[in-house]
């Protein structure tokens, strides 16, 4: 058992809330197990019974309150502070961020510029859904996730995939499972230096020694995506040279950027690298060609409503397997089902649409114009720098704002009332302070600035303004569920962190001796998945890893970036991840159908991590930064 520490003298937590470690009956291992009800119950609510995110997060709220206040003896004033104080968070600086760069995206969308970056996709690489997979999934996904971060690769990413002919659980699914190694790098740094402010470790350390772990994984992701999505032939065998192109260079630069430079541009500068690599070798080399992945030019009007078939296409499956349950020895009422749910699952034909058959004449080994869809020209050089200006835009003036610390200009730091130093925080011995930072030109300030310098280019380029009006009530309605998801979530994760239930959890995984760096992957996985990020997965238990690390005699740099290298694979299953992503897809309230296809992934990857965790410690101790 770990060293569990003693309750502080009367004298010194006067008038203090005190976190208790082993509320129920005295046991650790109990009070665990209690402690994991309001978390299991939100995966149940997703992932078996269904329920939106938005419902499940808040069922998982409601239940973390009864336990916070009955079990874990937290005064009501504090729990509801502890609520307010992480719904104020979700919103700002979280959804900020997010909701700005959905209106940039909606700007695309309203004035078409969005078609013209899908026609640069479709023309200048090869139309295969197998290379956009890797181009926009893995490559572009990590390019917006180390600028932004937050869910908006999700969004943006599987919303351009579904534009391209992609199935829509296909491309959310893929997107969130690509978005796992740029995580830790993402936003420009903040988890690593957030990490680091947290351990009082060096940043450079921490940043060193996940650059010694995450391009492992960065480099065999496209392949395992691929192997998933196509298949082993179609997939592995017929795309590995696409896919190691990708992970290569994308490993390459963010290994020498994370080692040598700093935290803050590994994934930025490793994704605009893979992403032109991924692009030019594309031009030389093409796969085999097979129709069925055959990348078609879909109507932004036609994005929605392929989402929206999706849900009734879903309600009649589970219909037919009703029908087969009941009639299992009727062969004809199976297949005369199947036919009607992929009658019903295919798009519709169109002039623009390919359509590949046996009896079609076209060499399945190469591309030529006779295989791009009808009235596909490829765009002028000025629709092109139109096409790529609004992601130009965000990346240079999201550089700039974060060197020159624009956001630190006019922040002020708020102690929340009856939480600041009102809590003692009895596994590390101290006062918890609850400082929310507010910081008017935060990231999500500068990517309105973006969005305000995009919006005048549109207009420049003769565009009406109504667009700007239709852009802004768009991003309402995608975004209104999630907002309030993230909002539950983040709540839910401030009330486990004050009322000391997370830190009952975190002291039963380090109690393992040992075995410590494979769970160390696992508190950090189950911290981004309460909270959705991997800055405040390393908020929450970074100083929980160095202190177990000191115990049993482990390095304090690696379980500290394990538990952000942890963190990282829990992303593809977060609510607050998961509603943002369906919120553009015409998925809304089918968070538990992705979540169904992600899981498995999720912790198939949070395995590798610890194994990887405990091969450094144990067997290559000489990789360590010292």
């Amino acid at each position: 058992m770990p060293n569990i520490p003693p309750p502080p003298p009367a004298s010194e937590v006067a008038g203090l809330f005190v976190q208790e470690l082993t509320p129920i009956g005295g046991s650790l291992v109990g009070s665990f197990f209690v402690g994991l009800i309001p978390l299991l119950l939100v995966l149940v609510l997703l992932g078996v019974f269904k329920v939106p995110a938005h419902y499940s997060s808040f069922a998982g709220l409601v239940t973390c309150i009864f336990i916070a206040i009955f079990a874990w003896h937290m005064p009501a004033q504090q729990c509801f502070e502890s609520i307010g104080y992480g719904m104020v968070f979700a919103n700002w600086p979280i959804m900020w961020i997010v909701v700005n760069a959905m209106y940039i995206y909606n700007i695309t969308v309203r004035s078409g510029i969005f078609d013209l970056f899908r026609r640069w996709m479709l023309t200048y690489t090869p139309p295969d859904k197998r290379i956009i997979l890797l181009i926009i999934g893995y490559s572009f996904g990590a390019l917006l996730e180390g600028v932004a971060g937050f869910g908006t690769p999700g969004a943006i990413c599987s919303s351009l995939m579904v534009s391209l002919g992609f199935d829509p659980l296909d491309a959310l699914t893929y997107t969130l499972i690509f978005d796992t190694t740029p995580v830790a790098f993402g936003a420009l740094g903040i988890p690593v230096t957030t990490l680091a402010s947290i351990t009082g470790l060096p940043v450079m350390k921490l940043s060193a020694m996940m650059g010694r772990q995450l391009p492992l994984l960065s480099l065999f992701l496209p392949m395992y995506a691929l192997l998933f999505y196509a298949g082993p032939r179609a997939g592995l065998l017929e795309c590995w040279p696409a896919a190691l192109v990708a992970g290569l260079s994308f490993a390459i630069i963010q290994a020498i950027f994370a080692n040598l430079v700093g935290p803050e541009l590994p994934d930025l500068i490793a994704g605009i690298v893979s992403l032109v690599s991924i692009v030019v070798f594309v031009r030389f080399w093409k796969p085999k060609y097979r129709p069925e992945f055959h990348a078609n030019f879909v109507s932004a009007a036609e994005d929605v409503e392929k989402g929206q078939n999706l849900q009734h296409a879903h309600q009649h499956e589970e219909k037919v397997q009703q029908e087969i349950e009941k009639h299992h020895d009727s062969h004809e009422i199976r297949h005369e089902e199947k036919v009607q749910q992929e009658t019903e699952e295919r798009p519709p034909s169109s002039p623009s649409s390919f359509e590949g058959s046996k009896d079609s004449k076209v060499d399945p080994n190469e591309y030529d114009d006779k295989e791009q869809p009808l009235n596909m020209d490829p765009p002028t050089l000025k629709e092109a720098l139109l096409a790529w200006s609004p992601w130009v835009i965000i990346v240079v003036i999201v550089i700039i704002w974060t060197f020159a610390k624009v956001s630190e200009i006019g922040q002020v730091n708020v102690k929340w009332p009856h939480l600041h130093q009102e809590v003692y925080l009895t596994l590390y011995g101290k006062k918890y302070d609850a400082i929310w930072a507010f910081q008017p030109l935060a990231t999500g300030t500068a990517i309105l600035v973006g969005g305000v310098v995009y919006a005048a280019l549109v207009l420049a380029c003769g565009y009406k303004p109504c667009i700007l009006y239709q852009a802004f009530f768009d991003t309402c309605k995608q975004l209104f569920f999630p907002i309030l998801t993230v909002s539950f979530i983040m709540a839910f994760a401030y009330l486990y962190n004050y009322s000391g239930i997370v830190y009952t959890i975190g002291l039963t995984l380090s109690s393992v001796g040992k075995a410590f760096p494979f769970l160390s992957a696992w508190l950090g996985w189950f911290a981004c998945f309460l909270s959705g990020s991997d800055t405040s997965a390393n908020s929450l238990f970074g100083n929980l890893q160095v202190v177990a690390a000191n115990q049993i005699g482990l390095s304090a740099v690696l379980m500290a970036a394990t538990n952000s290298s942890g963190a990282i694979t829990s992303k593809m299953i977060s609510p607050q991840n998961l509603t943002t992503g369906v919120s553009t897809i015409g998925m809304q309230g089918q968070e538990g159908r992705v979540l169904r296809r992600t899981i498995l992934h999720s912790i198939f990857m949070v395995c590798i991590v610890g194994a990887m965790a405990c091969v450094q410690q144990y067997g290559i101790p000489g990789i360590i930064p010292p």
